[in-house]
């Protein structure tokens, strides 16, 4: 009887975080502004959020929304890991590291084609295979607008710019 009401409350726990981590998806995407002709699709993932954003006969980006994984504790299945950073070298054309926003962002256009990025604050992924400087333009033009400020998380308002330490 012990052993059935501890799976019980583990299958009640991971079905409660699943529903509201579907309903924070909404919030998380909510303020990406997509180009004319693209459409947002959520798709039913097991531990993580998934979905894609793409336009007809086009360009298609995959996402993924994963929980952050605690500094030094168990790594689990649908837990954020940083595609961008954790892509080998030798199979990059390009990296690149940015603050958009407020948030970090790690950029990665692998030598296959694949354009990956992170939000490593957020766990984020976004990845998408770019065969034109149009489609990386349209990529990259959407998905930095990831997350848009103006949108409120969790009741609170974006942060106010600071100041640089040294301006006066």
């Amino acid at each position: 009887m012990k052993h059935q009401c501890c799976l019980t409350s583990a299958v009640l726990l991971f079905f409660v975080t699943t529903v509201s981590s579907a309903a924070a998806a909404d919030d998380r995407l909510g303020g990406m502004q997509l180009l004319p002709g693209y459409t947002h699709q959520k798709l039913q993932g097991f531990d993580s959020i998934v979905g894609k954003i793409s336009k007809q006969n086009g360009l298609q980006i995959s996402y993924e929304i994963g929980s952050l994984p605690r500094p030094g504790g168990i790594a689990f299945g649908g837990q954020f890991s940083d595609r961008a950073r954790k892509t080998p070298k030798n199979q990059l054309r390009w990296y690149k590291e940015q603050i958009v926003n407020g948030q970090p962002v790690h950029l990665a256009h692998r030598k296959d084609g694949y354009l990956l990025v992170s939000f490593p604050k957020k766990g984020m992924n976004f990845t998408a295979r770019v065969t034109s400087p149009e489609e990386m333009v349209d990529a990259l033009l959407m998905i930095l607008t990831y997350p848009n400020p103006v949108i409120k998380e969790a009741g609170k308002a974006a942060p106010a710019t600071k100041k640089p330490r040294n301006a006066k």
